[in-house]
């Protein structure tokens, strides 16, 4: 089924529940409330990610104190602590308090996820695989977490090993290609042939120089 919208003679698939996207989070203010297991998994997840870290909670339960990197308020809840936030996370085990937490986050334009609340929550998090920067994300729209990792657990066996240093060398090459090769349509053709599955496995037995060697071929 298509979906027109009003006066604009554009057609439009219809629209999936949640839109993926990478998002970047550095130096970004993130707020967690909530010092339990699942706050903070989150804070150490941000932090991986370079976000700025707020963590709000009358008590951590955790047997070391969180990184000095991490802004820790030891207080009750306030809306006024969500200042400045681009995303917040509700993680208490109050219902009702993460509810009012979502609707503070909303009130202030931040994006806000409520463990285990679907209503409350602007976005849900993926199960993620991934090697270095590349990284495979699977979601079932809050519905089935259990679902999603188990489906995660099998990419993550399909993932190359060394996937991440051949994206990392394909990255640079790509930048190289800019000043190289003016033409985008052949810029982006020797990328797809750079991408494939044999160039990886090249890469994989000989190192980077395996895949320079594809480079100058294609270039000729």
């Amino acid at each position: 089924m298509l979906l027109v919208a009003r006066g604009t003679g554009r057609w439009y698939d219809d629209p999936m529940r949640t839109f993926p996207i990478m998002l970047n989070v550095v130096e970004r203010q993130v707020t967690v409330v909530g010092g339990g297991p699942v706050g903070l998994r989150k804070v150490r997840s941000l932090l991986a990610a370079g976000a700025k870290v707020r963590l709000v909670s009358r008590a951590v339960e955790c047997p070391s104190p969180p990184p000095p990197a991490v802004d820790l308020r030891l207080e009750p809840y306030r809306p006024e602590l969500l200042e400045g936030s681009m995303l917040v996370f509700a993680c208490t085990e109050d219902r009702a308090l993460n509810s009012r937490i979502a609707q503070d986050a909303r009130r202030i334009g931040a994006l806000v996820n409520a463990a285990d609340q679907p209503a409350d929550c602007d976005f849900h998090l993926p199960s993620v695989a991934s090697r270095d920067d590349v990284v495979l994300a699977v979601g079932t729209g809050g519905a089935s977490p259990s679902l999603a990792a188990c489906l995660r657990k099998r990419l993550e066996a399909a993932l190359p090993e060394k996937i991440g240093p051949f994206n990392a060398l394909i990255g640079q090459i790509r930048q190289e290609l800019r000043c190289i090769v003016q033409d985008e349509p052949r810029r982006g053709e020797i990328m797809k042939q750079l991408s494939g599955e044999d160039v990886y496995l090249a890469f994989a037995a000989e190192g980077d120089n395996a895949v320079r060697v594809r480079l100058r071929q294609l270039l000729q």
